[in-house]
């Protein structure tokens, strides 16, 4: 016979595990600075990628990102999506060498964050990073349709599968701006 204490205790352990409001020990809190200016290396500027003998305009530059401390690896293109009371940012980057994702979801004042790339000159490789430390700071919690946020993000991550080649850890940090849509 179980003790209604015990049946509480149970109760309580599988409502934590399964419903969203319990705490998610993956999420951070978002760090705040309305006075940072989170100013980005060439803001505005378009971007020409060169593919054989063709130049096309991808985007213009919103973050400066930068993969372990690599120019050639640089994160510079923003979108982000209200859903609700969920900011979905997406910083990407896409070039001959490599295709980055690096995403950033806000609930409230809560965050996680999710970094993956693919190298563009192969066949896709199996590899997973998987986050040890990341840190999300915002000129603002007042996220609008049509309003700008900027901020700053710093990363460490572990990569993990054959397509690493021996590079285990990740580290990126930068400012990034995005118009909310």
């Amino acid at each position: 016979m179980i003790h209604m204490k015990t049946l509480t205790q149970i109760t309580i352990l599988i409502l934590c595990s399964s419903l969203s409001f319990c705490q998610n020990k993956k999420y951070s809190s978002v760090l705040v600075d309305k006075a940072d200016k989170f100013a980005i290396k060439k803001e505005n500027k378009p971007i020409k990628i060169h593919f054989g003998d063709t130049y096309i305009e991808t985007d213009t530059i919103r973050a400066s990102l930068i993969v372990n401390n690599d120019s050639l690896r640089q994160i510079r293109f923003t979108k982000g999506k209200l859903e609700k009371d969920t900011l979905n940012i997406l910083i990407h980057s896409t070039s001959p060498s490599y295709d980055h994702t690096y995403k950033i979801k806000v609930i409230g004042n809560k965050y996680i964050v999710d970094y993956q790339y693919q190298m563009d000159d192969g066949p896709p490789m199996v590899r997973k990073v998987t986050p040890t430390q990341y840190t999300v700071k915002l000129n603002s919690l007042d996220f609008k349709k049509g309003k700008e946020i900027r901020g700053y993000t710093e990363f460490q991550g572990k990569c993990s599968g054959e397509g690493c080649y021996g590079e285990t850890d990740i580290e990126i940090k930068g400012n990034f701006k995005v118009l909310i849509k």
